[in-house]
C-alpha cells in the first residue's frame, strides 16, 4: 500500500499562508475590538451611577456634569431623521451659555415628534433664562448621512447629523468640545433617548471573531487534505 505524502505545492501553500494569516488576523482583532467595547461599556455605566460633577475644561467624554448658566433660545438646531418608537422626530441641540468657565456648550434637550408636515418645524421655543443641567457628556461620530447639505441655512436649522464637528460650524463663537445630553429631570427637557455608546456590542464581535476563526479552521483542513491527495491517481 502507498503511503500518501504531504505535497500541497507552492502556489497552494502561499495562498493558505496569505489567507490564513488574514482570517487569523481579522479573527484577533475583532477579539480586540470586543474586549475595547466591554471597557466602553463598563466606563459609562460606572459614570451613570455616579453623582454629576461641576463641568470644567478637564471634563471627560461620558463623564456626569452639571452646569450653569442661561438657555440660547435663538440659535437652535434640530437633528433629524431621529426615530424613537417607530415615530420620526428630532432631537433638539440648544446652546447654553456657562458661567464658571465662560464659554457656551451645546445641550441635547432630548426627542421632539416631527408635525405632519416636513416643513412646519415643531415648536421649541425655550426662555433665555438661569438654569441648571445635569447629564452626561458626549461627543458624537458623524454616521450615515442621507445628503449631502448636511445643516440647512436658516435658524432654528436641520442638521442631517449630530456630529460635534458639523453642527460647531454653524456658531461664530467658542463652544465646549463636547455636548451634553440634559438629564430628563429638568424642566425644559424633552422626551429622553438613552445613549447607545457603541455602535456595535462586545457580543457582536466575538461572534465575527468566531466567524473568522472557523474560516481559518476550514481553510487549515482543506490545504491539509489537498495536500495529501493531490498526487493522488
Amino acid at each position: 500500500m502507498k503511503k500518501n505524502t504531504f505535497k500541497p505545492g507552492t502556489k497552494i501553500t502561499i495562498f493558505f499562508i496569505f489567507f490564513g494569516v488574514l482570517f487569523f488576523s481579522l479573527g484577533v482583532w475583532q477579539i480586540e475590538r470586543g474586549q475595547a467595547k466591554t471597557k466602553i461599556l463598563n466606563e459609562f455605566n460606572s459614570n451613570l451611577k455616579k453623582n454629576p460633577s461641576q463641568i470644567s475644561n478637564t471634563s471627560q467624554k461620558w463623564d456626569r456634569v452639571y452646569v450653569n448658566g442661561t438657555w440660547i433660545g435663538s440659535e437652535q438646531i434640530l437633528i433629524d431623521n431621529i426615530i424613537h418608537r417607530g415615530i420620526a422626530g428630532y432631537k433638539v441641540i440648544t446652546p447654553f451659555k456657562i458661567n464658571e468657565i465662560d464659554k457656551i456648550i451645546l445641550i441635547d434637550r432630548g426627542w421632539i415628534k416631527q408635525n405632519e408636515y416636513r416643513d412646519d418645524i415643531p415648536e421649541i421655543n425655550i426662555l433665555e433664562q438661569d438654569e441648571t443641567v445635569s447629564g452626561i457628556l458626549e461627543l458624537p461620530e458623524l454616521g450615515l448621512v442621507l445628503s449631502d447639505d448636511l445643516v440647512t441655512d436658516e435658524w432654528p436649522k436641520v442638521s442631517q447629523t449630530k456630529n460635534f464637528d458639523t453642527i460647531s460650524k454653524e456658531y461664530d463663537v467658542e463652544l465646549f468640545p463636547m455636548i451634553l445630553l440634559a438629564d430628563p429631570i429638568h424642566k425644559n427637557s424633552l422626551e429622553y433617548i438613552k445613549i447607545t455608546p457603541t455602535n456595535m456590542t462586545p457580543i457582536k464581535h466575538y461572534g465575527y471573531s468566531a466567524q473568522w476563526f472557523l474560516m481559518f479552521i476550514v481553510l487549515c483542513s482543506m490545504y491539509i487534505w489537498y495536500g495529501f491527495n493531490r498526487n493522488e491517481k
